[in-house]
């Protein structure tokens, strides 16, 4: 008989069953990736395209080109596109990256042959109408504007500029300006460099259909969408390490938005799963250190959290949390004196098997279903990695200990290189 006051026995996760995919190559070069799973009659196709805001010849253009993509085709007007994905329930997600684009389509299997046509069309032949952009970049300036305001916004955005400069893509920090430069030959000419076959790939996700591959083949892999020449990523110098400070004083905040951290490296670096898992003890999850100080025994904030960022070409730490304008400098006091402890006070016992169980927990959940998996397999294509990338975490997980951590923290999150941005008063 089941005995509801004992808990059931804690198990480690030894491993997580992938969905490993089946890989076709279009005659235009494109590659298709296809993982079968799920109960329901529904498929993911996304597009990926190395076209972020890394590769855009001046601002805004990368975000606009992809977000304006289902505002007019050759075969079709914006409200025909709308009605198009009403009528078969489909839904069009376009996400716009530094450094890729996405582009992607969810429907049920049995509209699945015109949501697809719907999807070709848009991505291969958009007309970028200039009566639509017009009204897209006059909309996007007007929420810029309005986020100016807003202590958060701004302490991000001056925080990437202090990071990676205000001449590198990683590190721009877009001015009401920008948004009156596009025009729609740039839009267009960025399409035709960067949205092509052998600068994509394709995860197909979902019940597959026996016909789907004919159907890819056919709307994506036929003559009409060719390279014209292979582009090639522009190059641009990073600013050096060292340490930088900005103060924003904004006289009406009754908040100041602090982000503190530094340029470290991406996932691709032998430190980056132990370097992920020390972040998560300092400020990675509810239970981290920087909770239990700042919002529960200070009551500085209600939320404080640290993350490790990884880009194509770089990486970066930082520390976010918004606090009263009058305890600003007593909570920077402790978010310091918390980077100091996680080099020098070691985990305890129950603190290191928490952190276990959470990142255990969260990273099995993140693989759950189709779609799930199809998002850790892009992870995996945009870093050229394979999937012992995630291997190597549950055995990084599993063996790390608190001497593991407080080494790792001496390497890499140490004040020597710190970023501090404080915006407020």
């Amino acid at each position: 008989m089941l005995n509801r006051k004992n808990p059931p026995p804690r198990k480690y996760i030894q491993g997580i069953p992938y969905i490993k995919p089946k890989e076709a190559n279009l005659d235009n070069g494109l590659r298709v990736y296809y993982l079968e799973g799920g109960t329901e009659d529904f498929v993911k196709v996304e597009l990926i395209f190395f076209a972020g805001s890394y590769h855009q010849p001046k601002p805004l253009i990368s975000f606009s080109t992809a977000n304006l993509l289902r505002t007019g085709s050759l075969s079709h007007s914006r409200r025909e596109i709308n009605e198009l994905l009403d009528f078969y329930s489909a839904h069009l997600q376009v996400e716009a990256f530094k450094d890729f684009v996405s582009v992607s389509i969810f429907v049920l299997n049995k509209h699945l042959e015109p949501a697809l046509e719907l999807l070709a069309e848009l991505v291969l032949r958009p007309t970028f109408p200039e009566d639509e952009m017009r009204s897209f970049l006059k909309n996007q300036k007007q929420l810029h504007l309005i986020n100016q305001k807003k202590v958060q916004h701004l302490a991000r955005t001056y925080f990437s500029e202090l990071v990676y400069g205000e001449q590198h893509p990683y590190g721009y920090r877009v001015k009401p300006e920008d948004f009156d430069k596009p025009s729609r030959d740039d839009l267009a000419a960025f399409h035709r460099s960067w949205f092509c076959p052998c600068n994509a790939f394709c995860i197909v996700s979902g019940r597959i259909p026996e016909n789907l591959e004919a159907l890819i083949s056919g709307q994506l892999g036929g003559s009409g969408w060719q390279d014209s020449n292979k582009p090639q990523p522009p190059e641009y110098p990073m600013l050096s390490s060292g340490s930088r400070k900005a103060f924003l004083e904004m006289p009406e905040a009754v908040q100041s938005a602090i982000r503190i951290g530094k340029q470290l490296f991406n996932r691709t670096h032998p430190a980056y799963h132990r370097l992920k898992i020390t972040n998560a003890l300092f400020g990675g999850y509810f239970g981290s250190r920087l909770m239990q100080n700042i919002r529960q025994e200070k009551g500085y904030t209600y939320g404080v959290f640290s993350n490790i960022v990884s880009l194509k070409r770089s990486g970066f730490f930082f520390i976010s949390t918004q606090v009263g304008a009058d305890v600003r400098t007593p909570a920077l006091e402790e978010i310091y004196r918390e980077i100091r402890e996680l080099r020098s006070r070691p985990a305890s016992g129950t603190e290191l098997e928490s952190l276990k169980n959470y990142l255990g927990g969260s990273f099995l959940r993140s693989f759950d279903g189709p779609f799930a998996q199809s998002e850790r397999f892009r992870e995996l294509l945009v870093f050229g990695l394979d999937y012992s990338h995630y291997d190597d975490y549950l055995e990084t997980l599993r063996n790390i200990t608190p001497e593991i951590i407080m080494e790792t923290a001496k390497d890499y999150l140490n004040e020597d290189g710190m970023m501090e941005v404080v915006a407020g008063k």
